[in-house]
């Protein structure tokens, strides 16, 4: 089991990409390292156990996901306000705005895949590790949405926002 990393400095170290024949010793790592936190969290990426490999996991009860090399192809125009935590950064929690939905490409699903709610916050998360991006980069204040404002998790009808009151605010 490797130690989870603390310091920010160490984690916005760059991060090489990594091979199919590494990959799935890394794994092992971060599952060892995730299922020993000493905090309940749903993924970790490589480079917060020193391993500065493009490489994380993703473990909730209803997705499991493996990312190798991942990249953000697209995102929809809806987002979701999102208190995070993270293992890295114990104690922390940081009101972020993430998109709601992500389509994603990897070495193991070159033709991609798309992520929604949790799972898409949580793999934005995870590849923004792999970027040397830390939460407290992503952090937005706490934004008060009137009843008549647009919806922020984007949804329109027509071209048009829907009212918050009408959406989310219900």
């Amino acid at each position: 089991m490797r130690p989870i990393i603390t310091d920010p400095d160490v984690l916005r170290d760059s991060c090489e990409e990594a091979s199919l024949s590494e990959y799935p010793d890394i794994i092992k790592e971060l599952e060892i390292s995730l299922a020993a936190a000493e905090t309940k969290g749903i993924g970790l990426a490589a480079p917060q156990i020193g391993i500065k490999k493009r490489v994380a996991i993703i473990r909730m009860e209803e997705q499991s996901v493996d990312l190798v090399n991942p990249i953000i192809v697209e995102r929809d125009k809806g987002f979701v306000n999102f208190e995070e935590g993270c293992l890295s950064l114990p104690g922390v929690l940081v009101n972020t705005k993430r998109h709601n939905e992500i389509f994603v490409k990897d070495d193991l699903r070159p033709e991609g895949f798309v992520v929604t709610g949790l799972a898409a916050v949580a793999v934005a998360h995870e590849c923004d590790h792999c970027d040397g991006i830390l939460i407290t980069d992503r952090a937005v204040g706490k934004e008060k949405v009137g009843r008549n404002d647009p919806c922020p998790c984007g949804r329109e009808v027509s071209g048009r926002p829907i009212k918050y009151k009408k959406c989310c605010g219900r």
